[in-house]
């Protein structure tokens, strides 16, 4: 467990994530090198796409397992305006 705590710790403090944290706007490239880090730290994800409508804009749920009972969730935002994800 230490050595994922390692490697989640090093991922997190990547600026693709600093912006993601931050709940900043990021770009499509930005959301593929997120992925490609945590492929490359083998760390499990899953990637839920929610397109844009003209009520909400958008956006992608992040979900990042770190063991079988904890996850870290986060909603991703291509756009200005309000995301729901379902």
């Amino acid at each position: 467990m230490v050595n994922i705590s390692k490697q989640l710790l090093k991922i997190l403090s990547a600026e693709v994530f600093q912006r993601i944290i931050n709940n900043d706007v990021i770009r499509l490239e930005q959301l593929m090198t997120a992925q490609a880090l945590l492929i490359e730290a083998n760390i499990p994800y899953d990637l839920v796409f929610a397109a844009g409508t003209r009520r909400d804009a958008s956006a992608v749920e992040l979900i990042i397992y770190i063991n079988p009972t904890t996850t870290m969730n986060f909603t991703v935002a291509f756009e200005a305006g309000g995301t729901t994800i379902i």
